[in-house]
């Protein structure tokens, strides 16, 4: 207002100092002569008079001059101050400054306004409001801006985004008002800018936050949070309070804890624990309750609590449950199985140690015997693998029904894991009343088991038995003297039982120490391939070889593969070595081929383990990739008893091995269960006549017969048949007789080393053997 009164009187003082002038002119001239004359007596002081008079008026006029140029200085000198601050203010001010005229061209900016878009002030002078901001923000903006333009509004605040110089978005709080009316003067419009884009982002991560808690707090299904005012009126209540306790926020909204979660029991208690929450702000120690949902049952919750208190508001209590209901089922569930075992629901190894354990000791005291019992099912592993261990373990579950028929009141029937059993006989009269109850066993287990629909299987066992006092005093012992009965009694031809004695002791301790030199053997390569001939029975020419593992052992020599061979299939030793075998016979034979010997079939025994383990095709896949040898020389022999198991999975098994142009053959034909239906179906290329049809040939009619009988049958099926463990000629002739395609066994060759081998097929490149005479 005073830099505007001060440019005014600026303006003035020309047209107020020639009106000066002018009067005072016309009084002087006027008057001043007339004045002279009446104070003028002659000439001389008229003369001097006017002289006088002239120097009087340019004494006052140039005192008027200098009294109107020294205001007219002071003005301009506070005019200037007064722009030069402005000019300051302007340019400096912590804030950012324009002026637009009533389009949006921006007129002026300041420094601050610039350097907050990254600008300089010159080249912001070329540009509109409109140009810089945001086309989200723009309308809003415009609209305002033509309020004020029409005098609708004197002044308007909004929070907006600009872009700057590098497009990026910045967000503003801008304050516009238009500038005073100075009469001809355009209008234009002064806006004061602030940068809140910190502000901004401050709140968006605030938003976040609050959006992510929020999101936390209503996704955690098994954590409950709910808000209580100081009188426990509910203020906040989560989604997980929802499946918790039954309401829905909505009904827990505004109706009292007590009223909602609390027992009336617990009424007092909690009631007085928020009343010392909210005097105090304290929460109360976090501990377990059992609160009720909203059907009236209970629910075990681990509750913790938080107390809000803003200033000068009422402190807020907060509640955080997490259910317990899942982890106290599980809780009981793994003190269950710490226990039982969970198919049979029968006690497990642990719960029957300790269980034996204190039965010694009351035998002890009250000096009675007792027998431990250990039961193994006989070949139930086949079982399994023929049918599957879902049928498997129903199987388990008819045998327990049946076990549980021959317990007293005071025995214990456990289950030590897969199908072997252990019974803890107590208060036994006589030693050998612990025969009586294994023959019971044995007549319970006798009638067939029904497997699915319409298949019933027999299954027997065999049994171990141990005795205390007599054979062992600790429930360790005892435990121990039954395992190795057991394997006495399986022994001894399975489906029977058998009583501890010291050198079924040695002999478990013999077979754990013969694993562990298997395990050093397979690291020192001790395991070696021997091959047998196998030869065309017509032109006496070696057509293949059976690979046969030896284990050559620098302290006992050979060790025979009915030793160890057995041993490995319980162990798990068997993958590797099996690996190791198809691994060495592929090399050999790849070499054979390389050194241009003539290409012979390699037959390679398959386990009933490695069979079905599912990934036998890949490995085999893997060995021939590595090695180079053609896989139509590469015959696979599996036992029927290996067939036995999901028939879609066999076929699909081996239908992809001879994909590969492997061949298959059934090894030991005739000593298992498959059914011709069934065998009509597998991609088979040779049946093998087990050696036990062929030792007493051609003496013993019976074996004639099924000899006849295995060799039309292939040929029917279009199977080649080869016979196994000739060792005579007479063996051989019946063999040619009855148009046996192939033999191999003693009468020829025994197994015997690769270099051997070789000899052999060079010999034959020769006239044929004479072994067809």
């Amino acid at each position: 207002m005073k830099q505007n009164r001060s440019a005014r009187m600026l303006r003035l003082y020309p047209i107020m100092g020639v009106l000066m002038y002018l009067l005072l002119g016309v009084i002087w001239i006027l008057f001043s002569d007339k004045l002279i004359l009446i104070i003028a007596d002659n000439s001389e002081q008229l003369i001097r008079y006017q002289t006088y008079k002239g120097l009087f008026y340019i004494g006052l006029t140039g005192l008027l001059a200098w009294l109107l140029l020294r205001q007219h200085q002071r003005l301009t000198e506070s005019l200037q101050a007064s722009e030069q601050a402005f000019s300051q203010t302007f340019d400096h001010a912590a804030a950012g400054i324009a002026h637009t005229n009533a389009s949006g061209q921006l007129l002026r900016v300041n420094q601050h306004f610039a350097r907050m878009l990254g600008y300089s002030p010159s080249e912001m002078l070329d540009m509109s409001f409109q140009q810089i901001t945001h086309p989200e923000d723009l309308d809003h903006d415009q609209h305002q801006f033509n309020q004020l333009l029409q005098d609708t509004i004197t002044s308007y605040t909004l929070e907006k985004r600009y872009f700057n110089k590098a497009g990026h978005t910045i967000w503003v709080k801008m304050a516009v008002a238009k500038a005073p009316d100075t009469g001809d003067a355009p209008p234009y419009f002064i806006a004061v800018v602030q940068d809140i884009s910190a502000q901004k982002l401050a709140e968006q991560q605030l938003l976040e936050s609050e959006l992510r808690f929020r999101t936390l707090l209503d996704n955690a299904p098994q954590i409950s949070v709910q808000g209580y005012d100081e009188f426990g009126t509910t203020i906040y209540w989560n989604r997980a309070s929802e499946l918790i306790y039954g309401y829905s926020e909505e009904e827990a909204i505004g109706r009292s804890l007590l009223e909602l979660i609390i027992p009336e029991e617990a009424h007092s208690e909690v009631r007085q624990a928020m009343t010392y929450m909210a005097e105090h702000a304290k929460p109360i120690p976090a501990e377990e309750l059992t609160l009720k949902r909203k059907d009236g049952s209970l629910i075990s919750v681990f509750s913790n609590h938080a107390v809000v208190k803003l200033p000068d508001k009422p402190p807020q209590i907060f509640c955080i449950d997490i259910d317990l209901t899942e982890r106290k089922r599980q809780a009981k569930e793994l003190a269950f199985l710490a226990e039982f075992d969970p198919l049979t629901q029968l006690p497990n190894r642990q719960h029957f140690s300790n269980r034996l354990t204190s039965a010694v000791k009351l035998a002890k005291r009250n000096q009675q015997f007792l027998a431990v019992m250990i039961l193994d099912l006989d070949h139930f592993k086949d079982i399994n693998d023929s049918f599957g261990h879902q049928t498997g373990d129903s199987l388990l579950l008819q045998v327990t029904e049946r076990l549980n028929l021959c317990c007293r009141e005071t025995d214990t029937l456990a289950r030590l894991g897969g199908d072997e059993f252990v019974f803890l006989v107590e208060q036994l009269g006589q030693p050998e009343d612990a025969a009586r109850v294994a023959d019971k066993i044995l007549q319970q287990l006798h009638a067939p088991f029904t497997l699915g629909q319409q298949t019933d299987v027999n299954v027997a066992a065999s049994i171990g038995i141990c005795i205390y006092p007599i054979h062992a005093d600790s429930a360790e012992a005892l435990l121990q003297g039954a395992d190795a009965a057991l394997y006495r009694a399986k022994a001894d031809g399975r489906n029977t039982y058998s009583f501890y004695s010291d050198s079924l002791t040695m002999q478990a301790r013999a077979r754990l120490v013969l694993e562990q030199r298997l395990r050093n053997a397979m690291k020192q390569n001790h395991l070696t391939c021997y091959y047998q001939p196998q030869l065309d029975i017509n032109s006496g020419r070696i057509i293949g070889a059976e690979v046969l593992l030896r284990w050559l052992d620098p302290t006992d020599g050979v060790i025979s593969p009915d030793t160890f061979i057995p041993l490995a299939e319980a162990s798990g030793l068997i993958h590797p070595i099996g690996h190791f075998v198809l691994q060495q016979a592929c090399r050999q034979g790849q070499a054979w081929q390389l050194a241009g010997l003539d290409n012979i079939n390699l037959a390679i025994n398959v386990s009933a383990q490695q069979f079905n383990k599912g990934d036998l095709q890949q490995k085999i896949t893997g060995i021939l990739q590595e090695t180079g040898f053609d896989p139509g020389c590469l015959e696979l022999e599996v036992t029927e008893n290996a067939l036995m198991g999901d028939e879609d999975v066999v076929i699909k098994t081996m239908t992809a091995l001879r994909a590969q142009g492997i061949k298959l053959a059934i090894d030991d034909f005739g000593t298992g269960y498959s059914s011709l239906a069934y065998l009509k179906r597998l991609p088979l290329d040779v049946l093998k006549i087990d050696k036990r049809f062929i030792e007493n040939l051609p003496s013993a009619e019976d074996d004639q017969s099924i000899a006849k009988a295995i060799i039309d049958l292939a040929h029917n099926l279009r199977f080649k048949v080869l016979a196994e463990g000739v060792e005579t000629a007479e063996q051989l002739a019946f063999l040619r007789q009855q148009h046996c395609d192939y033999y191999q066994g003693y009468y020829f060759s025994r197994p015997v080393p690769a270099a051997e081998f070789a000899e052999l097929l060079k010999k034959q490149r020769g006239p044929a053997s004479s072994a067809t005479d």
